[in-house]
């Protein structure tokens, strides 16, 4: 059993998540270097937009009265004009930090941002993906290309992770409110909701892929990759950044009836006997930061640097049995650590697939 006491006149207990699609694509594509600090052009913007966004939220309680019932009831204020000298806005409460950090990361004005941490409807950004294999129809491209398709996709969200409502928090507008400081007593503008982390998780998923068949059927694919997830933590005063890399490039070549290339007898009727080969290649880079909002400095955490090859190859032996061998192997390289070492790791072997389908 769980027993709760609150004050009179206190307010519902309202708790829950809240995620949209967001655009950040405005502040993407930024690469961090250790010999300049891991210097970031839109954390600087994030600070500076905390007093910016600081006086906004303290203008909207000017000439409201301060709450008369629960925590305020023996307070000599109570009831009077709302006065900034008693207990200002909080420079490092949800209320600043959420719109300026929306602000710096999104490219928006910190003067025109919207102060609420649950936008209307009105504020759903678009997310998109882009497929065009038209580029087949220009000039003579279809006399050595089969298809030729570019893709593009943007995914982006931001999401309040979980959220609570103050015990002791007592509206005097809507939403506009007082919560009592827990070191002065004194009642401190505030929202009605208790949030402790907020987030933005971007994806280019490619920023830029394009998969060709050639009119010998040889298939090429290349795309890249980029990702980062900015996650902005209210109670501990900093922000997570977490950036990741990847570059994919493949080959791959199907020999129709490779039977009769090697002029083997006894093949599969009714089937043809097809050797599919394929061999892929990856670049990725992972790194994360923590930057500290109240000191302004940042500091690495983790960063690993991937790079894999693989190559496998399949033949149809005939209806029921499929034939097959694979090489696989991946060299991992810490990038920040002062423990941990290169690693490589490596897999080959043969496959041999039995369908007993009729």
């Amino acid at each position: 059993n769980q027993i709760q006491f609150m004050y009179d006149d206190m307010p519902v207990t309202r708790t829950g998540s809240y995620t949209k699609t967001h655009c950040a694509i405005a502040t993407s594509l930024h690469r961090f270097k250790a010999i300049d600090g891991y210097h970031s052009d839109a954390f600087d913007r994030f600070l500076e937009n905390i007093p910016v966004v600081a006086g906004r939220v303290e203008a909207r309680y000017a000439g409201l009265r301060y709450p008369m019932g629960g925590f305020m009831k023996d307070n000599p204020v109570a009831g009077r004009v709302f006065d900034p000298s008693v207990a200002g806005v909080n420079h490092s409460s949800s209320d600043v930090l959420i719109p300026a950090f929306l602000a710096a990361y999104t490219g928006v004005d910190a003067r025109k941002i919207y102060l609420n941490p649950f936008p209307s409807l009105a504020h759903v950004l678009p997310n998109w993906r882009v497929t065009y294999d038209g580029l087949i129809r220009i000039g003579s491209l279809d006399r050595w290309f089969k298809a030729v398709t570019l893709t593009h996709a943007y995914q982006c969200t931001y999401t309040v992770g979980s959220y609570s409502s103050f015990l002791d928090w007592m509206s005097v507008d809507g939403d506009l409110g007082f919560t009592r400081d827990e070191l002065t007593g004194q009642p401190v503008p505030s929202s009605p909701y208790n949030i402790s982390s907020v987030s933005i998780t971007e994806r280019f998923a490619p920023l830029l892929g394009i998969q060709v068949t050639l009119n010998n059927d040889l298939r090429i694919s290349a795309e890249y990759r980029d990702g980062r997830t900015l996650a902005l933590n209210s109670d501990a005063g900093q922000l997570v950044e977490a950036c990741s890399n990847n570059v994919t490039v493949g080959v791959g070549y199907k020999i129709v009836g490779f039977n009769t290339v090697l002029r083997l007898r006894g093949s599969g009727h009714g089937i043809s006997n097809d050797l599919t080969v394929n061999a892929d290649f990856s670049y990725q880079q992972n790194q994360a930061l923590i930057r500290r909002i109240e000191t302004d400095y940042t500091q690495a955490t983790s960063g690993t640097r991937t790079i894999g090859f693989n190559i496998s190859a399949n033949y149809v032996l005939n209806r029921r049995v499929t034939l097959g061998a694979f090489i696989d192997r991946q060299v991992n390289t810490p990038l920040i650590s002062s423990s941990a070492y290169p690693t490589s790791t490596g897999s080959y072997g043969v496959t041999l697939n039995l369908s007993l389908d009729r």
